[in-house]
């Protein structure tokens, strides 16, 4: 990215904390090992998007524990309660709202809330629902939340960014590999064929490694069918896949290291064969204009509290240092 960061800053008052409280939600323990961060994810989505007045994220660091922000009396009011048993998990005692869990329930929810307007791919944020089929440059933004005790302070930074999505040359197949993978659906790419195997997976860009490309799921992933695929991004992540041809599917089989023998199974259009491309920027402003606008359709309230966003930008600028004399 470009040495010089034009960030824009935009303030909200924030309601007494102490109107507030936070609580921690633990998944039920009879739950499988390979269903649990997803399900940590699901449940936290499902618990933002079922109820406005409720902020949540998972907790760093774990893979079964949620935290929720709310208005005290919606706690008192037993429909966050009545929710988190009917998923089999727990509900901790109320506690104090921090600035911190504040910080980390407000940036997981605007993200959540902005998709598909706004995709998080990495640290960043890519405008537009059909972004993982663009091959030119597409806009984005970074956004950072700072809060404290009586204020939020929202940075945010216009990026013009490509992220195509790959086709099978990048990864150094053969022509005659790629050929007749391409006539026959039954074809296996197996790893010794794929010279460059290490690919970017979707939505983190974290680095794994391709064992195969197949057009057909792998039996050890838990998915059945390309449709199944597609609620599974959309409800994990937000994203909306492309309506694949019948005769285009295709399929890789991920490993990475730090997780084990385990292998994930990706659609084609969720793995980047190159990190985020980043240009010039020449029109922040209509960026920064189109992500404010529907940042502020998300953000009119918070935990049922009306909020206010200032309505200009400031900068952030370096500190000048005084020539020694």
């Amino acid at each position: 990215m470009n040495d010089t960061r034009h960030q824009s800053l935009f303030f909200v008052s924030l309601p007494d904390l102490q109107k507030l409280c936070a609580t921690t939600i633990t998944l039920s323990s009879q739950l499988p090992e390979s269903e649990t961060r997803s399900t940590q994810i699901k449940t936290c989505r499902q618990l933002l998007f079922l109820y406005q007045d409720i902020l949540s994220a998972p907790v760093i660091g774990t893979l079964n524990q949620i935290s929720a922000v709310m208005a005290i009396p919606f706690y008192k009011s037993g429909i966050c309660q009545a929710y988190i048993e009917r998923q089999g998990a727990t509900l901790e005692e109320p506690q104090r709202v921090s600035p911190t869990i504040l910080q980390s329930c407000l940036s997981y929810t605007l993200t959540a809330r902005l998709a598909p307007m706004w995709n998080k791919a990495g640290h960043l944020l890519v405008q537009g629902k059909d972004f993982l089929s663009r091959t030119g440059k597409q806009n984005a933004v970074v956004l950072d939340l700072n809060v404290s005790e009586t204020q939020l302070c929202i940075s945010v930074e216009a990026c013009s960014i490509r992220l195509p999505p790959p086709e099978l040359e990048d990864f150094d197949i053969s022509a005659n590999a790629i050929k007749l993978f391409a006539s026959n659906e039954n074809t296996v790419i197996h790893r010794h064929s794929i010279l460059t195997n290490w690919c970017y997976v979707l939505p983190s860009m974290k680095m794994g490694q391709i064992i195969n490309i197949s057009h057909v799921i792998p039996p050890e992933s838990p998915f059945r069918s390309y449709e199944e695929f597609q609620m599974h991004w959309k409800n994990l992540y937000g994203y909306i896949l492309p309506e694949d041809l019948e005769e285009r599917k295709i399929y890789l089989s991920v490993y990475f290291k730090p997780i084990g023998e385990r292998f994930f199974t990706y659609p084609l259009s969720c793995i980047r064969s190159q990190p985020v491309q980043y240009f010039a920027r020449m029109d922040s402003e209509s960026v920064l204009n189109s992500f404010i606008s529907d940042l502020k359709c998300k953000f009119s309230h918070l935990c049922g509290f009306p909020v206010k966003m200032t309505s200009k930008a400031l900068y952030a600028t370096q500190e000048l240092s005084r020539a020694p004399t």
